[in-house]
This record gives structure tokens, sequence and C-alpha cells, in this order.
């Protein structure tokens, strides 16, 4: 027998929001409606799933039994309470939001008016409203708040094909800033990269695509053997002749700075992966940490 799932609101027409409507959509939730800041960006989402379009969040209210508040994190407090203003929220309905830096409590002008308040945050990035629902499947989400909102959206993550996880909200700043340093500062990166290859005459587009086998190649290592045996390269062989060479050719403080830092932390993995002894460690430290200009 089919159990028929809830009717699901999504506030938030952006990346997140529509790769949500279309996992929820193609895995059988019936949607109550898109809203966004603009209707042309609501209507957009709303005609490919053949829904309805709204500016107005608490025109959805009265149907949805569950909504997504998926809009930037400055955005959501002030959605809630928006809501909440025109005495939207409804006793029993599930109010999440998919912040993964903020805590359930800042839908708190729901949980006022007697809704369940949570949070349900994708751990992948999207980089356009274009993705389809199976960038969905096999994530890990991670679910804070109230109870009876945690084990909805368990339902609903597995139904979504991934995989769920419990956080507390004073942990989220931790789960937040690891996932950023993982996504965000890849692209940083990769941007710093791309532009030392522009050194020796590579177009950004050349340099691009000499790097990603190399950035692919790497992650593949961290699949197969893990982080710290997955490290390779001249701090983890102790070529100390190779890191002053690429501190050399830094043109400027920022970059050596930078390079100085990543360098003393890939030092500690070195370490404890075992390919260098402690008097190697100390000769790496004593150039990485070295003025070197001039040198």
């Amino acid at each position: 027998m089919n159990v028929q799932k809830p009717k699901v609101g999504i506030v938030g027409a952006g990346k997140v929001g529509s790769v949500l409507a279309r996992g929820l959509f193609d895995r059988g939730y019936q949607l109550s409606g898109i809203v966004s800041n603009t209707l042309e960006s609501a209507s957009q989402l709303a005609r490919e799933l053949g829904v309805d379009a709204r500016v107005k969040a608490a025109d959805l209210m009265q149907d949805a039994e569950i909504l997504f508040i998926t809009t930037p994190d400055r955005c959501i407090g002030e959605v809630a309470a928006q809501i909440a203003r025109e005495n939207g929220f409804k006793r029993g309905q599930m109010v999440l939001h998919t912040s993964g830096c903020l805590p359930a409590e800042v839908l708190m002008p729901a949980k006022e008016q007697g809704a369940w308040i949570g949070c349900m945050h994708p751990l992948q990035s999207f980089a356009n409203k274009e993705h389809t629902s199976e960038r969905l499947a096999g994530i890990y989400f991670a679910l804070s708040g109230q109870v009876q909102v945690i084990q909805q959206a368990e339902k609903i993550v597995n139904d979504l094909g991934g995989i769920s996880f419990h956080i507390l909200d004073t942990d989220k700043s931790f789960y937040h800033g690891a996932a950023c340093i993982v996504s965000n500062y890849t692209v940083s990166l990769m941007h710093w990269a791309s532009r030392l290859c522009g050194k020796f005459g590579l177009s950004s587009e050349e340099a691009l695509a000499a790097l990603l086998p190399l950035l692919e190649g790497t992650l593949q290592n961290i699949k197969e053997m893990g982080v710290v045996q997955g490290l390779t390269g001249p701090i983890s062989r102790g070529d100390g002749i190779t890191v002053k060479a690429h501190l050399k050719a830094l043109e400027n403080e920022r970059d050596k700075s930078l390079y100085r830092e990543l360098g003393m932390y890939t030092l500690k993995i070195a370490l404890e992966k075992g390919t260098i002894d402690q008097e190697q460690a100390a000769s790496i430290e004593e150039i990485v940490r070295s003025d070197n200009r001039g040198k």
C-alpha cells in the first residue's frame, strides 16, 4: 500500500532550493508551491515542476505540512519572522532550514506558533540551479533540531537516497567549517595554483585542464588509502631543497605566508605518516619558518 507523503513548500528558489525541490518531486512528494523574492525566479522552477509560484511565504502555509526555508543564511530568521507576523504557522507543522551553520533556534518564531523546527543540511556543493536531483543521491545530510523534525527528516533523506546523521547545534560551526575547508578552499587553492601556472605561460583554461587530473588523482589516493597515507610531495619525502625553491619563487609575501602555513600543517601529517623523522621535520620547519627573501 502506498502511503501518501506529506505536502512540502519551498521558500527560496536558489541552488539548494531548486535541487531539493526536484529531489522531493521526483520521489513523490507533493509540492504546495515555490516562493522566492522575485516571481520570475519562483516561476521558472514552479513551471518545471507544475506547481504554483508565489512571492509571499505565508501563502504556502495553509497547505504545507513541511516547509523548507532554503534562502541564504542571512534571510532565514527574517523569513520565519515575516510568516509569524501573518500568523502563518500552524501547530504541528514542520519547519526546516538548510543552513549548515545556523542553529534550529533561528526558526523560533515558528516554534512560538506551535510548529516543530529543525535543520536538514546537505553536505554537498551546488554550483548552479540546474543540478538534477541525482546530485542528492549518496550524500550525507546533517540533521538537528526537535526530535519530531529529525525523525521526519530521516525519512526524507532516505527517500532522496542520502545518508543522515545527527549533530548538535552547538557543534555546527565545526561541522560547517570543515565543509567550507574542503569545498570552498579547494576552489581557492585551485585558483591560486592556476595563477602560478600563468607564470610559465599557461592560460587559466590550460592550467585547469592540467591540474584537474592531479586533483582527481589526489582524491583517489585519499579514497583508497585515507588522508594521512594519501599524502605525497616534497614535505612527505623530506625534500627541503624543493620547499626552499618554492618559497624563493613566490613573489609576494601573501603567497609566501599561505605556503608556509600550509607547509607547517602538512609537516604534521608527514610525521604522522612516518615518511620523515624528527630531524628531517626540524630541517624543513627551519626552511618554512625562515624569511627566504633573497635566498
